[in-house]
């Protein structure tokens, strides 16, 4: 469920010398943007947030802005198109993309959500509907276009990674109802929770093991840096005694020389660094040192003794899983160089419509510029006939009360 530090955010504003001020709030919960307008000069998004928060489950989706008293109540509601500041990102056709053989595709309108796991990520089964079994996947998608690149290279990546015991493995690619594009792609499901959430299993030395494996198999196998290793994105397979890990949000091809397209390798971020502060964190519960900024986290930070947190569970003395690290750290340090045998490379994302306005220089005379179309306004393609694809949904409230909802946002009747 998504918490309520997580439900919204603001990338953009409007504040005139006087006021009033207007901030154009996501709500991820209803993954739709509502504006709030408040009198004076409000530089600080987080006011608007605070107002919206107490009131965006009771607004219709009809309602693009609202006006807020110094009180903090609504004083008028907006349903004008021209108060829609909902942006409709591009997506790729699927007959754009290289599928590797084998990876399936699914539509948006097959899957059926249970849960919200965070922003641009829930949990659903398909089929919609099953009184059987049905499987459980894990949904992730983008509904603003500042994430595309970032999913498109998840996603690649991801799907041509071969199958790895300690891996959660790639499910679909999720393509939309309405023209077939690619939207997200699921994963499977793994129950139990992350480290970070479930702290009361015993953590096993063996874990520790498949994860250094795991984890030189992603560097010197495939080529590919995981960067972002961590016990909010490490699970265990209770079916097979196993750690899995997940999410692929920050990983990134070690000698790409391209480093764009949502991808970009770091060697501040580098996944030894990111086992042994994981291993630290499980064992002392310490994760003030992960709070600094990557270039700034050091193992040398690390206390020299691991004082075992009271509540921590492990099946082998604090000194064995510092030994199993020390003896990889240096045979890792021994092989800095060489290719990846084995190296994962994804075509570019197919390439964006092209749109061109016409700007004035600075003699006033007018001049063409063209540059690619991540979104479109949504006022704007519906005015002039297009289609939109919907995501907005009720709001989490809604589906505790027992409604039932497809990844689509539409409300069905099981």
């Amino acid at each position: 469920m998504l918490d309520d530090e997580s439900k919204y955010f603001s990338l953009s504003g409007d504040i005139p010398v006087g006021g009033p001020s207007t901030w154009h709030v996501i709500d991820w919960d209803q993954r739709r943007t509502i504006s709030v307008t408040m009198d004076g000069e409000q530089d600080d998004e987080s006011i608007a947030i605070e107002h919206l928060s107490r009131y965006s489950s009771q607004l219709s989706p009809s309602i693009y802005r609202i006006y807020i008293s110094e009180n903090g109540e609504i004083i008028k509601t907006y349903t004008d198109a021209n108060d829609d500041q909902t942006e409709c990102a591009h997506y790729p056709f699927l007959h754009e993309i290289i599928l590797p053989e084998g990876i399936q595709t699914i539509q948006r309108d097959a899957l059926e959500e249970l849960d919200r796991l965070g922003p641009d990520a829930d949990l659903v089964a398909y089929p919609a509907c099953s009184k059987g079994s049905a499987k459980k996947v894990v949904f992730k998608y983008y509904f603003l276009w500042q994430y595309a690149q970032k999913s498109w290279k998840e996603m690649n990546l991801w799907m041509r990674l071969p199958r790895h015991p300690n891996i959660v493995p790639f499910d679909r690619v999720v393509i939309d109802e309405l023209e077939g594009r690619v939207v997200g792609f699921t994963n499977n499901y793994v129950s139990g929770g992350s480290l970070e959430e479930n702290k009361s299993r015993v953590f096993k030395l063996k874990w520790l093991q498949q994860l250094i494996q795991t984890v030189d198999d992603l560097n010197l196998r495939y080529g590919i840096a995981h960067q972002d290793v961590a016990p909010r994105n490490l699970l265990v397979d209770e079916s097979t005694d196993s750690i899995m890990l997940f999410d692929f949000n920050f990983a990134a091809r070690i000698k790409n020389p391209l480093q764009d397209e949502g991808e970009c390798y770091y060697e501040q971020r580098n996944d030894i660094k990111g086992v042994i502060f994981t291993m630290y964190e499980i064992i002392t519960q310490d994760d003030s040192l992960r709070r600094k900024p990557h270039e700034k986290q050091g193992l040398n930070d690390l206390q020299r003794e691991w004082v075992k947190h009271p509540e921590v569970k492990l099946d082998h003395p604090v000194e064995a899983y510092r030994r199993v690290l020390q003896e990889w750290q240096e045979r890792r340090a021994a092989n800095l160089t060489g290719d990846a045998p084995e190296a994962i490379n994804w075509p570019s994302r197919p390439k964006l419509p092209q749109r061109t306005i016409i700007l004035k220089d600075m003699h006033g005379n007018p001049s063409p510029v063209t540059s690619e179309e991540w979104y479109g306004m949504r006022r704007d393609v519906l005015a002039r006939g297009g289609k939109v694809l919907n995501w907005e949904r009720p709001p989490q409230s809604r589906l505790n009360d027992g409604i039932r909802v497809l990844s689509t946002g539409e409300i069905i009747d099981c």
